[in-house]
């Protein structure tokens, strides 16, 4: 996003030079920079591919030379560290930004999740990060949690010492097979799963 705000205002025909501290995003720059070359599957593939739209759209509308240079993390760059800062308030803003991108040229097909959210990453990857949220809300609203959830309310259950006995590992070996059962009937035990007549019956 720091990349496209400032994009936005640069004049016509401008000489862009961009220090960042991060490979990844100069790598990225790099590689959408031919999505009008690229099968809609592949492009679909590329995270955050609504922005490197964007941000393509606006260099080539606006005639702009960009060049990135890479500095190192935290070595004092002025600018470098303004963007930091600004992108971790960014990150506090309750009102998230949303690019519009039914005019881009690139951006023929994006799938809208909940008709409202726009997968701007890879459609699988999402989909599963989507059914994995799913399964935890099934699963923490289970009719058999129910005491455990009423509990928490009511402030009955000291959730610091839960989670040492659900670490404590009295194997003294962190791949041993025993540990590994140990876990499971922790787990058991705490969701009132465990194979006792009263269940299987």
């Amino acid at each position: 996003m720091a990349i496209l705000t400032a994009l936005v205002v640069c004049p016509e025909h401008g000489k862009i030079i961009i220090n960042t501290d991060s490979q990844a995003v100069i790598n990225s720059f790099y590689k959408s920079k031919n999505l009008h070359s690229i099968s809609p599957r592949r492009f679909n593939k590329i995270n955050n591919n609504i922005l490197w739209s964007s941000i393509h759209h606006i260099i080539k509308t606006l005639s702009l030379q960009v060049k990135f240079i890479k500095v190192k993390a935290h070595s004092g760059d002025q600018f470098n560290d303004i963007a930091d800062i600004q992108a971790k308030l960014g990150r506090t803003q309750p009102t998230p930004t949303t690019i519009l991108h039914d005019h881009l040229p690139n951006q023929t097909i994006t799938l809208n999740w909940n008709e409202e959210i726009p997968l701007d990453k890879d459609v699988r990857k999402c989909i599963g990060t989507i059914l994995n949220y799913r399964q935890l809300d099934d699963h923490l609203n289970h009719p058999s949690l129910k005491i455990i959830k009423d509990s928490t309310k009511s402030k009955l259950i000291d959730w610091a010492l839960s989670s040492k006995w659900f670490h404590f590992n009295g194997r003294n070996d962190t791949t041993s097979s025993l540990h590994t059962k140990d876990l499971r009937w922790r787990t058991r035990c705490s969701t009132l799963t465990l194979p006792t007549l009263d269940i299987m019956n």
